[in-house]
């Protein structure tokens, strides 16, 4: 028999038949307990189970009063002598019993319960196991109470676990995956198929309508097939155009001493560059629409036919003087003055050994130049400005947003102001003295300045004459013309509820009815722009003329303005030289792409430092009372806004028109495309997306990039929440 007192000592003896007669005495050796008659107890109950014939019989009782007790049992002597029962329980001294051991019926309190179940010990609970009684389970026993607390635990430890997994799972797929543009539609053209210019515009969620340099075409997104094609640009009006350039050519070789021949190839891609250049694609809903040369030709949505034309006349006028694109290459920009920024930037992408090497390959351009100009008798120093036409009236069509207006200007007086546009020469050249790497910038911008005064480029020219302008309602037949004299190239911005006449630093408000209702001046001239098809339709945002929300918006030289539609009175102002468009949101806020230019750069506009790095920057201003909410440098100028998205892209291409590059001009840059998303309300950027190659034409939708390439076009597609 298995004992353990209740200060946990455990003691094991033998059960004898002896024992019934002769009670044993027990002792605890560890706490000095006497549990003799708790032992003789169970060695009895034990002794009667297994030995009843050693169970003494009782001494027959002394007679009592005569009653009768009738016993149904046949063999009294065979019935067992039951254990005696006691209310306390008989492992805790003094604790009230309320059950009893489902084996061998010995009282237990419940800190027995607690402890073994139903059971007085775990040799109870043993017999039970091997015997196969089925006994209950007590709902308050410890090790219940203790299997329950960690079998919860386990399932809500268990639960966090699986959701943090799946939160870290999901966000690592998000971040790295999901919210990255991947290619969705994508379609390419033959080799000699290229495009160097073009757009594309989403339809409702699976259509697609594009212009690839001369092919107009509508695709189905899910079966990635088209619906119809049509060729823009005919063999025919290539070879038309490859005959008057190749005419022209001639001519002006024709008498002279130096001639510079272009081949054949080349004349024939400069002809598809111009033919495909002219055209520009525009896409609201299920109307399409294409502009060649002022003349707008809508096709038709199921056929991809040509359905209406409506003839827009190009407008016409003076302008300063033009400039070639970039760095001076001989031969190729027919001693044109440069444009600062375009070679800025074309010096910004060159790597460092390409920029070591700019002066030396600078001083063997100018060369070529200065003997080219000599052998065909070229003058240095070309006029400082362009003759404004005299050709009687110029009449063209402007559209906007409700309808269409004719624009009338005629010159009144021409007068050209020329003004110097760079700074003067330094007194000691960088040339002078020892020359290392660290001056590479400074000697390559005395020799492009230098360049620049030879070809005329010190010198820009501003048109001052006065024009008189003439508006015609076209939507309005019964309003009378306005007509009234401006100093400066006029332009007319057809509005929501206005329109507006900008001429030099001048602008003029006019109702739909053409009656004027306040005229407001510049500090600097109004920007260009204003002859788009649509407003929504320009790269950078809307301007430099604006309606929105009762609020005029107008944006010259160097600051942005902010009048009150109704009575002209200035809101704010907010100085910024460079700012290209605006975008505005539900929240009532306006977010500019401006530069990080200052005054110089309009005074100098033809100063050339390539060591200066104007960088785009974005402005979200509060359009109530002009508070600049946030100004960020994102490397690239707003391209599209639509509620949560905002996109910047900056694009580069070494080489747009593919022309052959000669052995000593400088080593091409990589192209790039860099798209941006930033988020609303800090400018943060949330992701940046970048690739090799240089687009030809970038256009959003929502969480849809479309992109036009020289080769295919492509549309790019992320998951946005």
């Amino acid at each position: 028999m298995k004992i353990r007192c209740s200060c946990g000592t455990k003691y094991e003896f033998d059960v004898t038949p002896e024992m019934a007669r002769n009670p044993v005495r027990f002792v605890c050796q560890n706490c000095g307990l006497d549990s003799s008659d708790y032992v003789n107890q169970l060695v009895r109950a034990e002794i009667a189970e297994n030995f009843p014939e050693a169970v003494p019989k009782p001494e027959p009782a002394a007679p009592a009063a005569p009653r009768l007790k009738i016993s149904l049992d046949k063999n009294p002597a065979e019935q067992p002598q039951a254990a005696p029962v006691s209310k306390y329980c008989q492992r805790h001294r003094g604790v009230l019993a309320t059950e009893k051991c489902s084996v061998c019926g010995k009282p237990i309190c419940p800190q027995c319960l607690e402890q073994f179940g139903f059971f007085c010990s775990p040799l109870c609970k043993n017999k039970a196991d091997l015997q196969g009684i089925a006994v209950p389970v007590y709902a308050g026993q410890k090790f219940q109470v203790e299997k329950r607390f960690w079998r919860k635990t386990g399932l809500i430890s268990g639960s966090i676990f699986a959701a943090a997994v799946l939160f870290f799972g999901v966000w690592i797929w998000y971040a790295w995956f999901g919210s990255v543009p991947h290619t969705w539609f994508s379609v390419r053209f033959p080799d000699d198929d290229r495009a160097y210019a073009g757009g594309a515009q989403l339809v409702g969620q699976d259509q697609i309508v594009f212009l690839h340099g001369g092919t107009l075409a509508r695709y189905d997104l899910k079966t990635q097939n088209p619906v119809w094609s049509q060729e823009l640009i005919t063999p025919a009006q290539i070879a038309a155009a490859v005959k008057a350039e190749s005419d022209a050519e001639a001519a002006a070789n024709s008498g002279a001493e130096y001639t510079h021949h272009v081949s054949q190839d080349q004349i024939e891609r400069e002809a598809k560059i111009g033919l495909q250049r002219e055209l520009a694609l525009y896409v609201s809903d299920q109307n399409i629409w294409v502009n060649r040369n002022g003349t707008l030709t809508r096709y038709d949505w199921d056929t991809g036919k040509a359905s209406q034309e409506v003839p827009l006349t190009a407008a016409g006028g003076a302008g300063n003087n033009s400039v070639a694109g970039g760095l001076p290459v001989a031969g190729a920009d027919n001693g044109q003055p440069l444009d600062p920024n375009k070679v800025e930037a074309q010096v910004q992408n060159m790597n460092l050994p390409a920029r070591i090497a700019l002066p030396a390959l600078l001083g063997n351009a100018s060369y070529e130049q200065q003997l080219e100009a000599a052998l065909n008798d070229h003058p240095q120093h070309p006029q400082g400005g362009k003759k404004v036409s005299t050709d009687g009236e110029s009449v063209r069509t402007v559209p906007g947003e409700n309808g269409f207006a004719q624009f009338s200007t005629r010159l009144l007086e021409e007068h050209i102001v020329t003004h110097e546009a760079m700074k003067a020469a330094p007194k000691k050249s960088a040339l002078d003295g020892d020359l290392n790497a660290s001056q590479t910038g400074d000697v390559a911008n005395e020799m492009l300045n230098e360049m620049q005064r030879n070809r005329g480029g010190d010198k820009v020219a501003e048109d001052e004459s006065r024009y008189q302008v003439t508006v015609h309602l076209l939507n309005s037949p019964g309003a009378a013309d306005w007509t009234n004299e401006v100093t400066g190239p006029p332009q007319l911005f057809v509005l929501k509820t206005v329109n507006v006449v900008a001429a030099g630093k001048t602008v003029i408000v006019l109702d739909k009815s053409n009656k004027k209702l306040w005229q407001a001046a510049l500090t600097y001239n109004v920007s260009g722009g204003g002859e788009n098809f649509l407003a929504a339709q320009t790269q950078f945002g809307e301007g430099p003329v604006v309606e929105h929300a009762g609020t005029l918006y107008v944006f010259d030289q160097a600051v942005l303005s902010a009048f009150d539609l109704t009575s002209g009175n200035a809101r704010w102002r907010v100085p910024s030289v460079g700012v290209v468009g605006l975008f505005f949101d539900d929240a009532g806020d306006v977010y500019v792409n401006t530069t990080t230019g200052n005054p110089d750069d309009i005074k100098y506009s033809r100063q050339i430092d390539i060591n200066k790095n104007t960088e785009a920057v974005l402005l979200k201003i509060d359009c109530k009372g002009g508070k600049i909410l946030w100004n960020v440098k994102p490397g690239g100028f707003i391209s599209y806004l639509s509620g949560k998205f905002i996109y910047t892209v900056q694009s580069y291409d070494p080489n747009p028109t593919d022309e052959e590059q000669l052995s000593d001009t400088l080593p091409p840059s990589p192209a790039l495309l860099r798209i941006k998303r930033i988020n609303p309300p800090d400018g943060r950027v949330l992701w940046d997306y970048e690739r090799g190659s240089g687009p030809v034409a970038v256009q959003f939708h929502d969480n849809t990039i479309e992109l036009v390439f020289k080769r295919s076009v492509q549309v790019l597609k992320y998951f946005a929440f």
